[in-house]
């Protein structure tokens, strides 16, 4: 595991703990990964690499080699620096250590009385969270930047100029001959040894990268499905922030040159399906969704699912989306096989009378309740089974109106096909009728088992009730004293076809 680390010059630079560099003042931009406090004679076998270490001098060696041993075997456990607090031990750092830190090139920080250790821990892991926070922000923002580009005609140009500019270096596409596709910033042209090395990237399977120097750049190459290389550089190492971005320009990449015609310009339903698919990370999805929707992060969406019930013999797939488009007020729509999905602004859904106008135009909806973003996913399979509800009844069908309810979640097919299998038994008792043991037990539902209400409603005596009641238990094999075969025949008697028993 990489851990996250700063240069130890951003905690020797804080002027409130007035440190003082002794020795390896060269060495400042060596990273620190924590600051730990030691006052073993040999702290080497419990140090990891990377540490700001402090020692107030307690149990510190006398005598030069013992000292020169300890700053050597700090140096071999990858000890970054090497913090001596003054007093009330030593009234001054030793001259031993001094000179054995300069000769080995450790950097070595005079800690004054007034700055207890804790200070210079609290410093570094003040110095690590904001080196986080600014690893987020150029992840969201650059995340931001990708998802607009690749929204935007000529995707596959404008992803590779917006991740050249999210990582201030370059970019370029390479096509399976090695020749540039688009390129972005002071890109080099391709060199036969970066051809040949892109060449063996294609050729390989699973996980895979490769790394090389051009000029004073590092670069780096990636494979793009399908048969394509995405080659960035620039004059400085990548670090995890940047790596994510390049993340996400590859799965966008891979979208755009695998399922658009980039001269469309409709990767908008690119967008649509990755975060309906729950790819990409939350926190820094929330801002590409508002940033496409023209909403604030943090406020609701919906999904919209639709089918088109023209029966056309041919689709009019951009004509389609222009209109959806318009209807919607969304971008992110995936048009596909005359269905479609779609995510809006919850303050900005379709109303009423644009649900009314999208039916009149062959398109039969079903819309989700408002969900936050966490929920995309499940708003998203609520939308697509009331899309099937409203193909069935020729009705669109938005989750949060009057007549909603839990069962509209199910397809018709199943749930005629659930209620003629549970209720199956009851056919075969011949005295009462089927028909009127299921709308006893209906009306006994209905009423929460109450015997004298049903029998007024049901116009029979309230034993006659009972009995009735008796018989469904004993040829459905069920309790109804429990809540859930209650809520089971419930369904069931109400999703029964009107022609049942026959």
């Amino acid at each position: 595991m990489t851990l996250r680390t700063v240069p130890l010059r951003t905690v020797v630079d804080r002027a409130e703990l007035g440190l003082e560099v002794k020795a390896g003042k060269a060495n400042l931009d060596r990273p620190v990964c924590w600051a730990h406090v030691s006052e073993l004679r040999d702290p080497v076998p419990y140090l990891l690499g990377q540490e700001f270490l402090l020692t107030a001098g307690v149990n510190f060696p006398k005598r030069p080699a013992d000292v020169e041993a300890y700053v050597a075997g700090l140096v071999k456990a990858d000890v970054t620096a090497l913090g001596f607090g003054v007093t009330p031990v030593y009234d001054a750092v030793p001259d031993a250590l001094v000179k054995s830190c300069q000769d080995h090139d450790l950097p070595l920080i005079a800690v004054p009385e007034r700055t207890p250790f804790l200070a210079v821990s609290q410093a570094v892991g003040a110095a690590l969270a904001d080196a986080q926070n600014v690893e987020l922000r150029v992840i969201a923002d650059g995340q931001r930047a990708l998802t607009r580009a690749a929204a935007r005609p000529r995707p596959t140009e404008t992803t590779v100029r917006a991740l050249a500019t999210s990582l201030a270096g370059w970019a370029m596409l390479l096509d399976p001959k090695g020749t540039v596709v688009t390129a972005s910033g002071l890109a080099p042209g391709p060199s036969d040894d970066l051809k040949s090395l892109a060449g063996k990237l294609r050729g390989g399977t699973g996980l895979r990268t490769a790394s090389t120097r051009i000029g004073t750049d590092h670069a780096v190459l990636h494979p793009v499905e399908p048969s394509a290389v995405l080659v960035v550089g620039r004059n400085r190492p990548f670090t995890v922030a940047d790596r994510a971005v390049v993340a996400m320009a590859l799965a966008l990449l891979g979208l755009v040159r695998r399922d658009v015609d980039a001269s469309r310009g409709h990767t908008s339903r690119l967008a649509a399906r990755l975060l309906l698919a729950g790819g990409a990370a939350a926190e820094s999805t929330g801002d590409i969704l508002a940033t496409l929707l023209d909403n604030r992060a943090g406020q609701d969406y919906r999904v919209v699912a639709g089918v088109d019930v023209r029966r056309r013999s041919r689709l009019d797939t951009d004509g389609d989306f222009a209109q959806l488009a318009q209807l919607l007020g969304t971008p992110l729509i995936d048009l596909a096989d005359g269905t479609f999905r779609a995510v809006v602004a919850a303050r900005s859904a379709p109303n009423q009378a644009a649900v009314e106008t999208l039916h009149k135009r062959g398109w039969l909806i079903g819309m989700s309740g408002v969900t936050a973003l966490a929920d995309l996913r499940s708003a998203e399979r609520e939308a697509v089974a009331l899309r099937r509800r409203a193909a069935a009844s020729g009705q669109p069908v938005v989750a949060d109106t009057a007549n909603e309810s839990v069962s509209s979640l199910v397809d018709p097919a199943q749930a005629r096909a659930f209620a003629r299998r549970t209720l199956a038994p009851l056919t075969e008792i011949r005295s009462p009728t089927a028909d009127q043991l299921v709308e006893t037990l209906r009306v006994w539902l209905a009423n929460h088992g109450n015997w004298d209400r049903s029998s007024v409603l049901l116009k029979v005596h309230r034993n006659s009730v009972r009995h009735r009641i008796q018989l469904v238990e004993r040829a459905l094999k069920v309790d109804l004293g429990q809540a859930q075969h209650r809520m089971d025949l419930w369904y069931a008697v109400n999703w029964l076809p009107p022609d049942w028993p026959a």
